[in-house]
């Protein structure tokens, strides 16, 4: 019964480690194509807290990008 029991905490931990490398490829996977349309010089907007649309400028654009740096590092392993 012991071992039964640590069999399914081991299969329950390794199912939750693959969801969590399933949210992190995502993650890593939008973060490079936004990160890529920043450099691309596409028109970009935001939506404030208020709702209303921001095209972003020269500064927004760098705002952004390093907002999403740290989640390419942390995500893309």
């Amino acid at each position: 019964r012991r071992q039964r029991a640590v069999d399914e905490q081991l299969a329950q931990q390794r199912q939750q480690q693959e969801r969590d490398a399933a949210v992190r490829a995502e993650n890593c996977s939008r973060a490079r194509a936004h990160l890529a349309a920043l450099g691309e010089g596409q028109r970009m907007t935001r939506t404030k807290p208020q709702g209303e649309r921001e095209v972003l400028d020269d500064k927004g654009r760098a705002e952004e990008m390093q907002r999403f740096r740290p989640v390419i590092a942390s995500d893309c392993r």
